[in-house]
């Protein structure tokens, strides 16, 4: 649960003023390490195929993740997420439903370090300090509470007087962090199977000190990738890191970065651009545009759409709030791709031109585990009603007031393999859910019709007449676009409430947003208001149970904007929601008597959030 300060605690353990000079050009060729697998592109669907993944996941190469328990490798984590059982210290754990793709995205800073405590043989594996920090463990694998304790406090006082990171003094060379890419980038291919299950190879750059989060997950199409994984300690902020992934994409990677937690960045995730168009001004903002095609919107660590108390005008805006401070518009999803408009007029270009998904920032090991399901023990589900999770800030909040299962990605693409999968993610076909698998289509065009006889009818028609989520669409003689949206609840989960359309556009120097309930279950209607009325759905609080009765199993509407203005710039996305059900916190409560405070959330609605479409005049 103390992963972040964990993580930072190992960044800053044993400074004594010693370090390792930095570098910011660090030779590191880019090359094929392995050749093409089994071709799948004879079995490609050019309506496209959902497949649903995970691209946020830690491992015992994490030093948070290690620090707290995990001792999982990168091979595992990846059996875990095909559906195989794996077995670590003597427990057997297995995922309910396999995922169709996966990236371990292991912290670059320290990687080596961590390769240099766990693998005997590395260079100075049985030196002090990886002595030391190994001895967290004892001889039965479990962990000696009070020396992961010291290294925490450690890491969380010197935090709150952050100095440069860079490599601790034991660091012993780059060598070790690229032994410990090689490890990684082995499992990777060794658990691709294409047409069944794909790997990505990645990793996390993560900056931040004691108040921001600013981190990417570093995502690559292919395995044509650097010879080692270049962190903070070596690219000291995003444009350092634009600048090097220009670089290796010139030698031929093809790869992408994926901002994550902006809802605790402290406004640093979504930075503002001047409106003059300088060299600099123009060339940052297209780099971040080309190498930042997606956000994370929602993972174990918060939702980063809205936040309830800036977005009072929106009923559904509480969903997994969690901040270390004041929340402030510049952290979320919603300002910056209206910003982004904005940017769009005074520069030419939108730098916040994101899609949408989500994934878990699971550091167990164990991706794709995100279903609300009660502790596995009373002494668990304990821990999670007592434990403090201490903020960076040197706070501390309970772990039920922060932690979330986590969220997943899903694309659309035309079969399951890495070009296909990145290529999605790529053109932004492509959405985030809290962690459910809700189906959802989003198209934009002209001459949809109302209603279709058959699925593919209707896919057919969105794409030949109009563009998928993700894409801009270009006006017809000013003409009002049309849109076609259809979702389908999870197989195995609740039905569905409602379908809305969030709208945002920027005129005459203002941003505005509008929310419009388009698809509603049960046969309802919109009141005179414009406010939605109640299906009566609930949740039975003494036993969990939902409202099965209510809801609907697929929604469609073919739709258009009432109030469209055919001379701004506008976005339209969706928000998917099921119907009331219980959270993990509950479903404790019910098996496990665990007491919580009324402001406690119990009771969720879980969701999907589409990629954009932009309208441009």
């Amino acid at each position: 649960m103390r992963f972040t300060i964990a993580f930072l605690a190992f960044l800053t353990i044993a400074w004594s003023g010693c370090v390792v000079k930095h570098y910011t050009k660090v030779p590191n060729a880019v090359s094929e390490r392995f050749g093409p697998k089994a071709d799948s592109t004879k079995r490609t669907n050019p309506l496209r195929n959902l497949y649903f993944g995970d691209l946020h996941v830690h491992t015992a190469l994490s030093a948070d993740a290690f620090m707290n328990g995990t001792l999982a490798s990168s091979d595992q984590a990846y059996r875990f997420a095909k559906g195989e059982p794996i077995t670590i210290a003597d427990r057997t754990m297995k995922l309910r439903r396999p995922l169709d793709f996966c990236a371990v995205t292991d912290h670059a800073e320290g990687l080596g370090e961590m390769y240099m405590v766990q693998y005997e043989g590395a260079p100075g594996h049985k030196a002090l300090i990886p002595s030391y920090i190994r001895g967290i463990y004892n001889p039965d694998s479990t962990v000696n509470h009070k020396r992961q304790q010291q290294l925490v406090n450690i890491g969380a006082k010197r935090l709150r007087n952050p100095k440069e990171l860079t490599h601790p003094f034991f660091f012993r060379g780059y060598e070790t962090t690229k032994s410990a890419w090689q490890l990684h980038l082995e499992a990777t291919q060794e658990n691709y199977e294409p047409g069944v299950f794909t790997t990505l190879a990645g990793y996390e750059w993560t900056l931040g000190a004691a108040t921001t989060h600013m981190h990417r997950n570093i995502i690559f199409r292919d395995m044509m990738v650097p010879e080692l994984p270049l962190s903070s300690f070596e690219l000291k902020n995003e444009n350092d890191l634009w600048d090097w992934l220009a670089n290796i994409s010139d030698q031929g990677a093809t790869v992408m970065a994926i901002p994550h937690n902006t809802n605790l960045s402290n406004g640093g995730t979504f930075t503002e651009y001047s409106a003059e168009k300088d060299s600099v001004n123009l060339r940052r903002a297209r780099l971040r545009q080309r190498f930042e095609r997606m956000v994370e919107v929602h993972q174990i660590k918060g939702n980063s759409e809205v936040n309830a108390l800036l977005w009072k005008n929106d009923e559904f805006a509480h969903f997994e709030n969690y901040t270390e401070h004041d929340p402030i518009e510049q952290n979320y999803v919603r300002y910056a791709l209206k910003k982004g408009l904005e940017h769009e007029e005074h520069l030419g270009i939108n730098p916040f031109k994101y899609g949408l998904i989500g994934s878990t920032d699971n550091h167990d090991a164990n991706p794709g585990s995100t279903e609300e399901t009660p502790s596995e023990t009373k002494e668990k589900a304990d821990s999670l009603r007592n434990a403090n999770w201490p903020l960076q800030t040197g706070g501390v909040k309970k772990v039920y007031e922060v932690e979330n299962p986590g969220g997943l990605v899903a694309v659309w693409a035309e079969a399951n393999a890495r070009e296909h999968i990145y290529d999605a993610l790529d053109r932004r076909e492509a959405y985030a859910t809290s962690g459910n698998r809700i189906k959802l289509r989003f198209f934009a065009g002209y001459g949809f019709q109302n209603s279709y006889d058959s699925h593919k009818e209707m896919l057919r028609d969105g794409y030949e007449k109009g563009v998928p989520m993700g894409s801009d669409i270009e006006l017809v003689m000013g003409k009002s676009p049309e849109f076609l949206i259809w979702a389908a609840k999870d197989p195995e989960l609740a039905t569905l409430d409602r379908i809305q359309v969030i709208k945002g556009w920027y005129e005459d120097g203002t941003l505005y947003e509008e929310i419009f309930d388009v698809a509603l279950s049960d046969g309802r209607k919109l009141n005179e208001d414009g406010t939605v009325p109640n299906n009566g759905a609930t949740v039975n609080l003494e036993t969990g149970e939902w409202s099965r009765d209510k809801g609907d199993k697929e929604l469609f509407v073919h739709w258009q904007d009432p109030y469209f203005n055919p001379e701004v710039n506008a976005f339209y996305y969706l928000r998917v929601l099921e119907v009331p059900t219980a959270s993990w916190r509950l479903l404790d409560r019910i098996r496990y008597g665990i007491k919580y405070p009324e402001n406690a959330e119990l009771v969720i609605q879980e969701r999907a959030w589409s990629s954009p479409i932009w309208v441009k005049p």
